[in-house]
């Protein structure tokens, strides 16, 4: 074994015992019953050992490309993760959307357990919240980090509330089900001590958090300063998040300038293609009318599902002529009722466990009819689901490029994989073809508004009015792509510079002799999560 390979080994150990955070959203079975450390002082020695983890990765040579390839992406993720973990708990964990709460509600009771052991180690993980919940608090009566908006801290208490008050039948942390390996005495013994701990427990805890919420409230900062540039470090900290979410030493400026040509480009394609269909060219009606008609939205969850339901069956047929290697495990979509509009969660084969496409349907009509497949594409076929699972069945891709994420490859793929799915022929009507527009628009105005709110300093609904000014999202979504911006700064601008990227690669790619769309697709998707200039030598040579 080669000394990049043992050290690549060891960083991979390191990052698997330690981002239990993480590893909670994935379902890993490997150290279920632990949650990460995000004391102070666990914290400070995290982010000090994932930068000699990033050091020491630039100091190796490599003998190989495989080799460059996994040394630069343990250095870049490394230091990526170090930065992210700077006010993640004054910041991320108390967001409505993509927060703490809501990530515990949706992925604490969807384990895929199989034996007895599974069972006794998810009780131990019930039992130990409370430590992680009481750890979170404490972060909100920090001195040296900023505290996150008021209005993210009492709609969280909300949430909470909504929870602790709600019968055990529609209660989403008594939806885990008990492993399937073990015996029927064994399974009901575990339900009742599982309902037991949740109520003794894990309610208590969520209640004591509240507390502490309810604490920070009085003090937390008002919409017209929602950027880290209003806080002490928060520029230098923001130009460190734009590099951890993109891979690219771009300055906020410079993404600001991306997404306004973006932006301009897009309307130019309304005009076209929508324009004909609503019989207007006017951009501004254009937006209105795909945001206001009644008809243009859903009104039933179950029928939601079925339609995503049924454009990944096409997907699925379709893949075949679009890429030489397809994964085997299956996509499933499935209904949420809290956390983000929709998200997935990637296959673990040993645990038998599917990828998951999850849409949040606790109001159906926060759902558009023509976002829905453009949505579906992204997250599963072609998208994340192909993306993510071919990498996890393929024995020789190190856990390095499986596990550790690079957003900018994987969020960029995704959006990739929404154009791509034009290509294919999957889109079932032009209107759901604007989808494909209207996804693009909501990528394009992150970049202009995640670098407006962090580094030039507008408001709250400054970033909300250019959104709804410059696409056909309603303003319930407007306002919770901004508030996720808020908590989570950087990462919304991963998705259209990756893409952006990809495009550029295939663009070059095509200029060559030979050009197989196959083989394009199949060496971007080869080698797992990797930064964007180690893609670009990987795919072009």
């Amino acid at each position: 074994m080669s000394q990049s390979s043992e050290f690549a080994d060891d960083y991979h150990r390191y990052r698997q015992s330690t981002d239990h955070y993480r590893l909670l959203w994935d379902g890993d079975l490997d150290q279920i019953e632990r949650w990460e450390d995000i004391a102070p002082d666990g914290l400070e020695m995290r982010i000090g050992e994932l930068r000699r983890f990033a050091d020491e990765a630039d100091r190796l040579g490599a003998s190989d490309a495989a080799e460059q390839a996994l040394t630069e992406t343990i250095s870049f993720t490394a230091r990526s993760a170090a930065n992210r973990l700077i006010w993640r708990s004054e910041l991320e964990f108390p967001n409505p959307a993509i927060g703490l709460i809501p990530t515990v509600l949706t992925f604490l009771p969807r384990y895929s357990l199989v034996s007895e052991d599974h069972g006794d180690r998810y009780h131990e993980k019930l039992r130990s919240l409370p430590a992680f919940l009481e750890a979170a608090g404490a972060a909100l009566r920090a001195d040296d980090g900023p505290l996150p908006l008021k209005r993210h801290l009492t709609e969280t208490i909300a949430v909470i509330d909504a929870q602790l008050t709600r019968d055990d039948s529609a209660n989403p942390l008594m939806a885990q089900p008990p492993p399937t390996g073990a015996s029927a005495e064994y399974r009901e013994r575990w339900q009742q001590e599982s309902n037991r701990l949740i109520h003794e427990k894990v309610h208590p805890s969520l209640g004591r958090y509240r507390d502490a919420l309810v604490s920070a409230a009085d003090f937390g900062r008002e919409d017209s300063l929602p950027g880290l540039c209003h806080t002490e470090g928060g520029a230098d900290l923001y130009r460190d998040l734009i590099w951890s979410h993109t891979s690219l030493g771009l300055s906020g400026e410079e993404v600001h300038q991306i997404g306004l040509d973006q932006v301009a480009r897009l309307e130019d394609e309304y005009r076209s293609l929508a324009g004909p269909i609503l019989e207007t060219r006017d951009i501004g009606e254009i937006y209105a009318r795909l945001r206001d008609d009644p008809e243009l939205t859903y009104r039933d969850g179950a029928q939601l599902v079925a339609d995503a339901s049924r454009a990944l069956e096409r997907a699925a047929a379709a893949a075949p002529d679009w890429f030489g290697a397809l994964p085997e495990s299956p996509c499933i979509a499935e209904e949420i009722a809290q956390g983000g509009l929709a998200f997935y969660s990637k296959p673990l084969p040993e645990a038998a466990k599917p990828g998951r496409f999850f849409f949040n349907t606790s109001d159906p009509s926060a759902w558009k009819t023509f976002q829905l497949e453009a949505v579906t594409f992204h997250e599963s076929i072609p998208g994340h689901h192909l993306q993510l699972a071919l990498v996890v069945e393929t024995d020789d891709i190190h856990g390095v490029h499986t596990d550790l994420p690079v957003t900018v490859y994987a969020e960029g793929w995704g959006l990739y994989t929404e154009r791509l799915a034009d290509e294919m022929g999957l889109y079932s009507s032009e209107l759901n073809r604007i989808g494909m527009l209207a996804a693009d628009s909501m990528r394009a105005c992150r970049l202009v508004t995640d670098t407006g709110v962090h580094a030039l300093g507008w408001s709250r609904d400054q970033a909300v009015d250019y959104v709804l000014e410059h696409s056909p999202l309603s303003r319930r979504i407007a306002e919770g792509e901004i508030d996720r911006y808020i908590g989570m700064p950087g990462q919304a601008l991963s998705y259209m510079i990756g893409r952006l990227e990809i495009d550029r690669l295939r663009a070059e790619a095509e200029q060559r002799p030979g050009f197989d769309i196959k083989a394009f697709h199949d060496a971007v998707l080869a080698k797992g999560m990797v930064p964007l200039g180690t893609l670009r030598r990987l795919v072009l040579g």
